[in-house]
């Protein structure tokens, strides 16, 4: 979520800032708030866009004599003779005039340019497109600043009255560039207009071409509407199994969708295969029919997964405002879907022995299907913004244990979803039985008793 708000106006205190050398070799400082505000501006997109064109880009190798694509290269998006990237310390030295410019301001491109170009080769891929570019300076002129609530803080919000307050960016030229006779620390207040109380924000985005600014919330704490305590138990055939007896099973394609994909991957299997005679393996890039086909696949597989990201927010938000305290086990999914690796048949030589690896990749592909990983994360992330709190434990025989008597056997498990103990005559479903488990383990671990 986000906060916008009107810029009134900049006012600059404390020493000249920094502007860098001019042709002459003549060292240029400034305290003109409006020329500050574009040398930030100038100094987060070089920045940026020092950054995007270390990006790799797939160049065609075309034939001198046919002119046909017949290589692909991986090249900088920058050009083949671009620079290693260099930290933001070392940008500094080699380009003076950006060696005031604060920590927060260089630091946030990182975050902010990686997202801008994952989130661009998505729409690539979807909805067509070019390849994200670099930031032009007759675009648009603007930068982000992290919030630092230190001594010498940055991005920082101080109310001036009912609906008025600034926005105060600190910074300190170094010491081999302080103006003489002049202090090395300087301030600029971004003096703005609000209609509303500002709420807890990680970053400012300063929009200068518009004259705006964006405040980045944090996330509002879920109001909760209970207190319970639950166990969840994550499987494959149900994604989870509470402690309660109710089963959560996230969206899988249907019949239709799974069918439309594997048309379309055979399509372009058969469009590879002409390109190929025509060109070599890798013309396929050149093809337009299957660059069609690949973004039909595309907008249909991310139909799928944007039905399934749905459900998941959903109901790790239900569970959050049910719930104080939720129970799952500690599951290395990274380590449970690592495929087996082959191993050399010593009568036939070239040959593998049959160890279970295609069982094991349909295992796999179940697991990773339900997405275990990001449920807990979502969890974890709500239970946090309310105040909750989510309790992992040990996954060892939470399914080979009655909740009964406490017997603990292989046996006890009849079958995937049975759950009989050979001991006390205990009969309930499995994964119900493991989330009662679950959540004993995690009350005792909390010192809430036994569920």
């Amino acid at each position: 979520m986000s906060q916008k708000v009107r810029i009134d106006g900049v006012k600059h205190t404390g020493a000249s800032v920094f502007l860098g050398v001019d042709h002459c070799g003549n060292p240029r400082w400034t305290r003109n708030p409006e020329r500050v505000m574009v040398w930030l501006c100038d100094g987060w997109r070089t920045r940026f866009n020092q950054r995007r064109e270390q990006r790799p880009l797939n160049v065609p190798v075309k034939d001198d004599a046919t002119g046909e694509v017949v290589d692909w290269l991986k090249e900088p998006l920058g050009g083949p003779d671009v620079a290693e990237l260099l930290s933001d310390k070392e940008a500094r030295l080699q380009c003076s005039w950006m060696a005031g410019i604060p920590a927060p301001i260089l630091s946030s491109t990182d975050r902010i340019e990686g997202t801008e170009w994952s989130a661009g080769l998505k729409r690539k891929k979807t909805a067509g497109g070019r390849v994200p570019g670099f930031k032009s300076r007759h675009r648009n002129l603007g930068f982000v600043c992290w919030r630092n609530a230190s001594k010498t803080g940055n991005a920082i919000f101080h109310k001036t009255g009912r609906k008025s307050g600034v926005v105060v960016i600190t910074g300190m030229t170094p010491a081999r560039w302080v103006k003489p006779g002049d202090k090395a620390k300087w301030r600029i207040a971004i003096h703005v207009r609000v209609s509303q109380p500002i709420r807890s924000y990680t970053s400012a985005h300063v929009d200068w071409t518009n004259k705006t600014l964006v405040f980045v919330n944090m996330p509002l704490p879920l109001p909760r509407t209970g207190d319970g305590v639950i166990g969840l138990d994550r499987g494959c055939v149900h994604t989870l199994a509470s402690s309660d007896g109710i089963f959560m099973d996230i969206p899988k394609p249907s019949k239709a969708e799974l069918k439309r994909l594997k048309y379309l991957q055979r399509k372009m299997s058969r469009q590879d295969r002409v390109n190929e005679a025509r060109g070599g393996r890798i013309a396929k890039f050149a093809s337009k029919r299957r660059q069609k086909t690949l973004n039909q696949f595309n907008a249909l597989q991310g139909r799928i997964v944007r039905r399934r990201d749905d459900w998941i927010e959903k109901t790790t938000t239900r569970l959050a405002k049910e719930n104080s305290l939720v129970a799952m086990e500690d599951l290395d999914v990274q380590a449970m879907t690592k495929r087996p690796k082959p191993k050399p048949d010593p009568d036939r030589p070239g040959q593998y022995l049959h160890n279970g690896a295609r069982a094991k990749a349909g295992l796999n592909r179940s697991i990773l299907s339900n997405n275990w990983s990001r449920l807990m994360k979502r969890l974890q992330d709500k239970m946090d913004a309310n105040g909750g709190s989510l309790v992992i434990v040990p996954a060892a025989y939470t399914s080979q244990t009655c909740h009964e008597c406490g017997h603990i056997a292989k046996e006890n498990r009849e079958s995937q979803a049975i759950f009989k103990c050979v001991k006390c005559g205990y009969e309930a479903n499995a994964d119900v039985n493991a989330a009662k488990n679950i959540l004993s383990r995690a009350l005792t671990k909390t010192g809430g008793g036994t569920a």
